[in-house]
């Protein structure tokens, strides 16, 4: 959960080449209020958003994994991904 505006943090997210992990994805597309990201490894994730109570609700669907033993990397990925968005969204 992001405590800021959804505009601000879209255009964070948006931006792959800030963020602060090692593996950075392209982007497919924004539309619909999705970003779309596509992995070296032929893996895919679409992030979307929601608005709870002012604060932005991020999702993200991290698909074509090709087997279970993927899962928990993506997910450490992911966890990563979003701490580095934190720190950079409280220092602008």
């Amino acid at each position: 959960m992001f405590n800021v505006e959804l505009q601000r943090l879209f255009t964070v997210l948006n931006d792959v080449s800030s963020w602060v992990v090692f593996d950075r994805p392209r982007v497919l597309g924004t539309k619909n209020g999705q970003i779309t990201l596509a992995f070296d490894d032929r893996t895919r994730a679409i992030i979307s958003f929601e608005l709870i109570d002012g604060s932005v609700n991020v999702r993200v669907v991290h698909e074509l994994v090709p087997d279970l033993d993927g899962i928990k990397p993506r997910e450490l990925y992911w966890r990563e991904v979003f701490a580095g968005v934190h720190r950079r969204l409280e220092i602008v």
